[in-house]
């Protein structure tokens, strides 16, 4: 993956602040897109087999694949809201201290 450039000059004089990376943030942003898509890809599949095969649903795999978007999306949520709150606090405070 590409590091992301930064413009020539003082970092301190630019408008915008230089591109911090934070592990926790990344981590928890591919947790959460990890969950909600495997969620889905669960969720179509769980379609495809009731339109194609509905006495199929009662076999071994289908009701694992069941309920995996059944805790997988309010997993994701919650993730998600986590997520947040940790931006907002960096965030707030990045300001502070700018202040």
């Amino acid at each position: 993956m590409a590091k992301p450039t930064r413009p020539a000059g003082n970092p301190r004089g630019s408008a915008q602040p230089p591109v911090t990376f934070n592990r926790t943030e990344r981590v928890l942003a591919f947790m959460v897109g990890g969950i909600i898509v495997f969620g889905l890809l669960c969720f179509v599949a769980m379609i495809i087999v009731w339109l194609t095969a509905p006495d199929a649903t009662g076999t071994m795999p289908w009701p694992v694949v069941l309920a995996i978007p059944l805790y997988g999306f309010p997993i994701g949520m919650v993730l998600l809201f986590v997520l947040l709150g940790v931006v907002w606090t960096r965030r707030a405070r990045e300001n502070r201290t700018s202040r």
